[in-house]
C-alpha cells in the first residue's frame, strides 16, 4: 500500500492519527486503521504499549500472526520495565473485572490514557490476544502456559482456548 508520508505530515500530527486509528479499529475499519498504525510504528523511535497493541490488532486482522505476537511481546516487555504505575490508586470494582473477562473488549484499540490508569488491565488484554494468536497457530503449549498466568483462567476466550489446547495435547 502506498502512503504519501508528506501528505500525512501536512494534514495532521501523530496524536490525531493515533486517535483516528483507534477509532477505525473500534469500528472494525481495518483497511483504514492498518496504514495509520503501520506508519506510526515505522516512525516511532520508542514505541508505546498502546502503539504496539494497536499494530498487533492490525496485524491480527491481516493474518500476520508472527508480527502480531512480536508486537505484543514488545508491549509486555515495556510493561515490565515501566511497572511504576502498575498498581491503580483505587482498585476497580469486581463487577467491572467480571465484565472484562466475559467480553471481547481486548479486541478494541487502546489509547495512552488507558495505559496510565490500569496497567494490569492492559496486561490481561495483551495476554488474551496472545492466547488467541497461539490458538490460531496451534501452539498448544503456549496457550496452556498463558492460561496459567494470574487472572487468565477467568477470561472467557482463555477458558475456551485452554480446553482446546489440552484436548489437542491429550489426543
Amino acid at each position: 500500500m502506498l502512503i504519501d508520508k508528506k501528505e500525512i505530515q501536512n494534514h495532521t500530527d501523530d496524536a490525531i492519527l493515533f486517535a483516528d486509528g483507534v477509532n477505525f479499529i473500534n469500528t472494525s475499519q481495518w483497511i483504514l486503521a492498518y496504514p495509520i498504525f503501520e506508519y506510526l510504528d515505522q516512525q516511532a523511535k520508542d514505541k508505546s504499549v498502546p502503539l504496539c497493541y494497536n499494530i498487533a490488532l492490525c496485524y491480527t486482522q491481516a493474518k500476520q500472526y508472527p508480527e502480531a505476537i512480536a508486537a505484543l511481546e514488545s508491549a509486555l516487555n515495556k510493561i515490565k520495565v515501566s511497572s511504576i504505575v502498575s498498581n491503580p490508586i483505587n482498585p476497580l470494582p469486581a463487577n467491572l473485572w467480571l465484565n472484562e473477562y466475559d467480553s471481547n473488549h481486548y479486541l478494541s484499540g487502546l489509547n495512552e490514557t488507558a495505559m496510565t490508569f490500569n496497567i494490569n488491565l492492559i496486561r490481561v488484554r495483551i495476554r488474551r490476544l496472545l492466547v488467541d494468536l497461539h490458538l490460531t497457530l496451534e501452539n498448544w503449549q503456549e496457550v496452556i502456559r498463558l492460561s496459567s498466568l494470574p487472572d487468565m483462567d477467568k477470561c472467557k476466550n482463555v477458558q475456551e482456548a485452554s480446553i482446546v489446547a489440552k484436548s489437542k495435547i491429550n489426543s
